[in-house]
């Protein structure tokens, strides 16, 4: 048996397989294409792609996949763009019960070296080249490597995507709804990627669930600048549109003006992405005088987003809900957003509706109550059902098997969430713990600056030293002075002013839109050794 098969097979022993009651994609598609055919599943510049051509192409791939000698439950990889041929071999694999590795096109030997054996893929999907990138030779240079290497928009062979889906049709045999369909790979505290296992059913009930709350249906077209190595991409390209009818919209590059024209000319409903690309959509929508009437709906998570920034979407966006969410790898989307407008404006300063089952953990233990700051902790049908690794499962979960996201927070309202700091994310200065998150959203509000992050460095005085990085906001200046100014007149505690202001042209963002603070806390006490 392969790794995910054994690890499939102690969380079926422990109970965590067979918790969500969703159905499997390869039979959602199967219904769906005959029903409808015709019926437009995703956009890729030029190229529509319908139910019929895809569940066509699927099939094909399926069998070329089969007579290489893949037999259900193997693992399968692909490291590519925002590319429609993604969407078809996720289709492929949920209709011959393959198990999906999607990575980020930014992955190199490292990564590649230590996900490709854990998972024991046998084969790979890599684009011949995508930039300055000769993705099989990366490959090719592993010490371990997959059987298979297949390249996509390259030169014709017999192992280019165009070739394999061009033999004969195979019949799917799908695999178990409570099977390992896909494994996301996350970063995190433990200095090693994740691997983040998620079912058929568990995936399915996640966007069922999510859908319900958005209102989605076939009358909407969704918007996918996100990577689809990521977990944020890929359920809106490939399964959205099977589940819910509408058609997904992709980027293979963030190109904020390109995303305006591509938004007003599909008439697309729905966008998700980080801060970083509400900032530039609004900035370029202004720029080319629209406001986009059709987009009814803006998601942004994975980064801080001040409440300002919220407010600025709603403005420049009148038809949509702009609004926070919150979510992970492990329990995708515990908040998906705000129900309507009026409600974003008033709670901009939340992370939206949960709609898991959650609670807050204080210090002791035990729950703490509405209001009060707690670590998050969330039970969802679906919820992942573990990690590949079980080593890394350590602390993840209570006794009574809620996830502990690494957060914290308070509930208002009773229902809307607040996040309020990460717990390994706190600056602990003079004895007093401080929350860079409460920091940036009271620097986020100044006109000058366009965006911050904050973090603590050591510092032998104090124990930690605060630190904001800002990126000032066009034709501004910001200046230490006006720091201290602004944080004075907002009335913030003097303990949580910082000590030091750094200008920066930009934020080091990973590929997802996440502030790499690592990346600042080592460039923060390098320029402090250098003043020392």
């Amino acid at each position: 048996m392969t790794r995910l098969d054994d690890r499939l097979a102690a969380l079926r022993a422990a109970g965590r397989a067979g918790q969500a009651r969703g159905q499997g994609l390869g039979a959602i598609a199967l219904r769906r294409t005959a029903e409808a055919p015709e019926r437009v599943v995703v956009i890729d510049g030029d190229r529509v792609v319908t139910r019929g051509e895809m569940l066509d192409m699927a099939l094909r791939l399926g069998g070329a996949l089969r007579e290489r000698g893949l037999q259900p439950g193997a693992a399968i990889a692909f490291q590519l763009p925002n590319w429609w041929e993604a969407c078809v071999i996720n289709l492929a694999a949920a209709l011959f019960g393959y198990r999906l590795a999607p990575l980020m096109p930014i992955y190199r030997s490292a990564e590649l070296g230590m996900i490709l054996p854990a998972c024991e893929v046998q084969s790979i999907f890599v684009p011949e080249r995508f930039g300055t990138t000769d993705y099989p030779s990366l490959v090719a240079g592993l010490a371990e490597r997959p059987a298979h290497v297949f390249t996509v928009r390259g030169a014709p062979s017999d192992d280019d995507f165009k070739a394999l889906v061009s033999g004969a049709p195979a019949d799917p045999k799908l695999p178990e709804e409570d099977d390992i369909k896909i494994v996301f790979f996350t970063s995190g505290s433990t200095g090693h990627p994740k691997g983040v296992l998620h079912s058929h059913a568990g995936v399915d009930t996640m966007i069922r669930t999510t859908a319900s709350f958005w209102g989605v249906g076939d009358a909407d077209t969704l918007y996918v600048p996100s990577p689809i190595g990521h977990i944020g991409g890929s359920i809106y390209a490939f399964e959205f549109p099977w589940i819910t009818g509408c058609r997904a919209v992709l980027a293979e590059r963030w190109d904020a003006a390109q995303a305006v024209r591509d938004i007003d000319l599909h008439n697309a409903s729905l966008m998700a992405g980080a801060t970083p690309f509400l900032v530039n959509l609004i900035a370029a929508a202004e720029a080319a005088g629209t406001s986009l009437p059709s987009l009814r709906r803006y998601i942004c998570g994975g980064a801080n987003v001040s409440p300002e920034l919220v407010r600025r979407g709603l403005a420049a966006f009148p038809n949509a809900v702009v609004s926070r969410a919150y979510g992970s790898s492990e329990v995708p989307l515990v908040c998906p957003g705000i129900s309507t407008r009026e409600e974003a404006m008033q709670r901009a300063d939340t992370d939206g509706e949960c709609t898991a089952d959650l609670k807050l953990i204080g210090m002791d233990g035990s729950d703490v109550s509405e209001g009060t700051d707690g670590e998050i902790a969330v039970r969802a049908s679906r919820m992942f059902l573990g990690y590949l690794d079980a080593c890394d499962e350590q602390g993840a979960f209570t006794p009574d098997g809620y996830f502990r996201m690494g957060d914290l927070g308070r509930l208002i309202g009773g229902r809307f969430l607040e996040i309020t700091g990460r717990i390994k994310d706190i600056i602990i200065r003079k004895g007093e713990n401080i929350s860079p998150l409460e920091i940036e959203n009271a620097l986020a509000r100044h006109p000058a600056v366009r965006q911050v992050a904050v973090v603590g460095i050591p510092d032998t005085e104090r124990g930690e030293m605060v630190v904001a990085f800002v990126v000032p906001a066009a034709r501004k200046s910001f200046e230490f002075a006006a720091m201290t100014a602004h944080l004075t007149a907002l009335g913030l505690a003097r303990q949580k002013f910082p000590e030091r202001l750094e200008i920066a042209e930009a934020l080091p963002l990973t590929a997802i839109g996440k502030v790499q603070k690592a990346e600042l806390r080592q460039l923060a006490m390098a320029r402090a050794g250098e003043t020392a």
